[in-house]
This record gives C-alpha cells, sequence and structure tokens, in this order.
C-alpha cells in the first residue's frame, strides 16, 4: 500500500516546513519506506522564499502555484499530481502530529478514511459554541456521528475525490466537503484521537465568515446526498401550520383562509420537490 502526502503551504517559516516535512518522512519510512511520496504545494507565497530547501534530500518535491490560489485548490493540485492510490494530508504549520501518520496508514485496509480528531479542549473558548452547533447540525444533516468536520490531519482514497471532483471549493471547506461526503455517501470512517498544538504564526481563518461558509456547506452538500433530510421536515412544517391555521380559520370563520390554502400547497411542493430531487440523486449516482 502506498500513500502520498500533501502539505498545503503559504509563507510558512522556512523551518517550521522543513520540520513539518522530516516528521511525516520519519514517519512513513517506519512502514512504508519507497512506497510514499511528499508533496509541498507552494500557494504563491511572497513573503518567504523556499529555493533554499533541498527538498530532495527531505524524501519531497515542491509544486509552486503563480499565485494563491487557496487552500482547497492546494490540496486539489496535490491529489491531481499525486502518484498513489491513498492520499494524506497535513498542515505545515505544526499543529498536527504528522509523526503518527504510519498509525494511520494501519487502519487503511478497513476503512475509505482515517481522520485525526482533534480534542475539544483544544479549541479556543471563543469558538466552541458555534463549533457545537456545526458539529450537530452536520450530525443530522448527514445521518451519521461527524467525529471532526475539518480536521486537518488524515487519510483518504484518492478516487473518492476524483468522483466528487466538482463539489470541492478553493478554499478552506475542502476539509469540510470531504467529510460530509463520507458521511452522506456511507464511506467508512475511522477516527483517532490526536493531540492539537498552537499554530506557530497567524492563522488565516475568519470565524465569522468561515463559520457561516460551513453552515452553508454542510446544507448545500446534504440537499445533494440526502435531499429528503431537508425538504420533508420543511413540508411537515408547513403542513402542520396549515392544519394549525386551518383549524383556527374555521373556529372563527367557518371557512379555510387564503393563507391556509398557501401553507397547505407550500407543503405538498415541498414534499414532492423533495421526491424528485431524490429520484434524480439515485440516477445519478
Amino acid at each position: 500500500m502506498s500513500i502520498t502526502v500533501i502539505i498545503p503551504c503559504y509563507n510558512e517559516s522556512i523551518e517550521v516546513l522543513k520540520d513539518t516535512v522530516t516528521k511525516t518522512a520519519n514517519s512513513l519510512s517506519k512502514t512504508h519506506p519507497g512506497a510514499f511520496e511528499i508533496l509541498v504545494i507552494n500557494d504563491g507565497s511572497k513573503k518567504v522564499n523556499y529555493d533554499s530547501i533541498d527538498f530532495a534530500k527531505l524524501n519531497a518535491r515542491m509544486i509552486k502555484h503563480d499565485y494563491n490560489q487557496g487552500y482547497g485548490a492546494s490540496l486539489m493540485t496535490g491529489v491531481m499530481a499525486a502518484a498513489h492510490s491513498w492520499i494524506g494530508i497535513a498542515d505545515s504549520d505544526g499543529t498536527y502530529p504528522i509523526e503518527r501518520f504510519h498509525e494511520f496508514m494501519s487502519y487503511a485496509e478497513k476503512y475509505d478514511m482515517v481522520i485525526g480528531k482533534r480534542p475539544w479542549k483544544d479549541i479556543p473558548l471563543i469558538r466552541r459554541p458555534a463549533k457545537m452547533i456545526l458539529h450537530k447540525f452536520a450530525c443530522f444533516m448527514a445521518g451519521a456521528e461527524v467525529e471532526d468536520l475539518n480536521t486537518g490531519m488524515r487519510i483518504f482514497r484518492k478516487e473518492i475525490v476524483l468522483r466528487y471532483k466538482g463539489l470541492f471549493p478553493k478554499r478552506f471547506s475542502f476539509t469540510s466537503t470531504l467529510t460530509m461526503i463520507h458521511a452522506t455517501s456511507g464511506q467508512r470512517v475511522k477516527a483517532i484521537d490526536i493531540d492539537y498544538a498552537k499554530r506557530v504564526g497567524s492563522s488565516s481563518i475568519r470565524p465569522i465568515a468561515d463559520t457561516i461558509a460551513f453552515f452553508s456547506l454542510v446544507l448545500r452538500l446534504s440537499l445533494y446526498f440526502n435531499p429528503l433530510k431537508i425538504f420533508i421536515p420543511l413540508s411537515f412544517f408547513f403542513l402542520l401550520s396549515a392544519i394549525a391555521r386551518g383549524v383556527r380559520d374555521y373556529n372563527l370563520n367557518s371557512a379555510f383562509g387564503g393563507l391556509t390554502l398557501v401553507l397547505f400547497f407550500m407543503g405538498f411542493q415541498l414534499f414532492f420537490f423533495g421526491l424528485i430531487a431524490e429520484v434524480i440523486n439515485r440516477r445519478s449516482t
């Protein structure tokens, strides 16, 4: 079994990047000597020049973007250039225990993806409420437990990304998309508890904007893979509202009002839209 590990990099310090690549190579050399490659994707870095790094000596090679395209675009570049059927990803900022990559690979035969599950205690207090709500929402939409929606350390089969290539965004939502695709399409996922260190350098994550984007992503993917999960509850909501309004209208006026009929027809329309979306989804898979 062989693997390509992709390390996106944007203006990361030379020392941290070299340490990340070295630890990754040392980890995989323990169990997969000669059966791995490491791709560093330089996403248009301008503040740091990596020409001084001899990546060949580190058992790696660098692919450079001419301009900054985003985290997701960097990962997709790596996936398309990967020589192996398994893909591993890790951030270059020193936050993930990449020396444990060989442990992840030991589960590869039984699972379609193995993720590093970060502990809640390592998440800043200010971000925990939004993270918790997003986690519950993702689990409900997927109809399955989602251990860590956007962890940046994982391994997965290359074929799953190629199959759903058009769904992946160019920015931070790449990992969340990958998680939801596996959860909603019945893929086998293994979660391993990991430590999560404090980031070296500044983060480019935008807490409010990215949280809203994550909610939108989860909803969009749920509509793609399991449309009835959205349409059926909405349909029942409008039908129950129509019944409640109808009872009120009849008690007051001995007739049904216009709003009752509007709510009733909206409920039925949403129900049939859900059925149509489900049929389309089944035919396209």
